[in-house]
């Protein structure tokens, strides 16, 4: 049996800063996590785990949360 994925360093850090910039546009939108799961169809669990950097987010959630925040999706890769 393979040994379970575990991502590297680069990517822990990758998962925090786009869980980050998720983080502040919501704030800017002046949305909770709860009303950003609703327009993106996740659950608040998720969005907080995601903000945290907990989990990697999916090619289709994110682009849902860009939808959300009318910005294009390599906003959410990189600040500009």
């Amino acid at each position: 049996m393979p040994a379970p994925y575990k991502p590297d360093d680069q990517q822990l850090r990758d998962r925090r800063d786009v869980g980050s910039r998720v983080y502040s546009l919501r704030l800017q939108a002046n949305l909770t996590q709860e009303q950003l799961g609703e327009h993106t169809r996740m659950d608040r669990r998720t969005v907080g785990r995601l903000e945290n950097g907990l989990i990697a987010p999916t090619l289709d959630q994110l682009s849902s949360i860009a939808r959300t925040f009318g910005v294009p999706l390599w906003r959410l890769f990189r600040d500009g």
